[in-house]
Parts: C-alpha cells; sequence; structure tokens
C-alpha cells in the first residue's frame, strides 16, 4: 500500500504524538526490493552523548492492506532486517487494519516487555 503526502503526514503526526521520545522520523513510500510499499520509522537513542549509542527503532509498515508494528534495534525494520547485518528484531504486533491500531498494538507488546524486566 502507497500513502499521499497528506496521508504520510497524518501518519508522521500520529507517530509523533504515539512515541514522544523517538526522533528521526523517516520514511519510504514505494515498493522495492526492502519494502512492501509505505514504512515508517523513528528512532531512540539511549546515551546520545556516547560515541556509538545503542539505537531503538519504531517502525511501522503495510503489507497490503494491513499495517504492522516493529521494535527493532541496530536499525529499522525492513525486508531483509537481520542480526547478521547489525540489528535485531526484538517485538512485533499481528496485522492490523489501521495504523492507530498498529501503534497501539506496539505499545502493548513493549509494555508488556518492560514488564518482565520490572521488579514492582
Amino acid at each position: 500500500m502507497l500513502l499521499t503526502e497528506p496521508e504520510i503526514q497524518q501518519v508522521i503526526e500520529q507517530a509523533k504524538t504515539t512515541f514522544p521520545n523517538f526522533t528521526d522520523w523517516e520514511y519510504n513510500n514505494k515498493k522495492n526490493e526492502s519494502y512492501f510499499g509505505f514504512s515508517l520509522w523513528g528512532q531512540f537513542a539511549l546515551n546520545r552523548e556516547d560515541y556509538m549509542p545503542q539505537r531503538f527503532f519504531i517502525t511501522f509498515d503495510t503489507n497490503q492492506e494491513n499495517w504492522y508494528g516493529y521494535l527493532t534495534i541496530g536499525q529499522p525494520c525492513y525486508l531483509w532486517s537481520s542480526a547478521d547485518v547489525g540489528d535485531a528484531h526484538l517485538l512485533n504486533t499481528e496485522a492490523c487494519q489501521t495504523i492507530e491500531e498498529a501503534m497501539a498494538a506496539l505499545k502493548v507488546e513493549i509494555v508488556n516487555l518492560f514488564k518482565a524486566f520490572s521488579v514492582i
């Protein structure tokens, strides 16, 4: 699925609002060897002052009429993502009908992951 320019801007604003600590939002809006269509990603760097900070990425992409959300480390998610090339998938969502559903589902997955590390 490809988006129009107004749709792209709306999705970017939704992502910035939903994930305010992520920055440097970029997108792809074409089908090619790395993407099925539209894909949006932003990053969060731990200890930005470090020479090589750990970078976490939130990626939302489309495949046919569905939306998916991913949390990765090292690079944004794309078709050829692999721990062998410096990135790793941490979480992903099931197929969602809308970007809003994908964002909400990814937030739930992230909360569940970090609950596993908490001692509350």
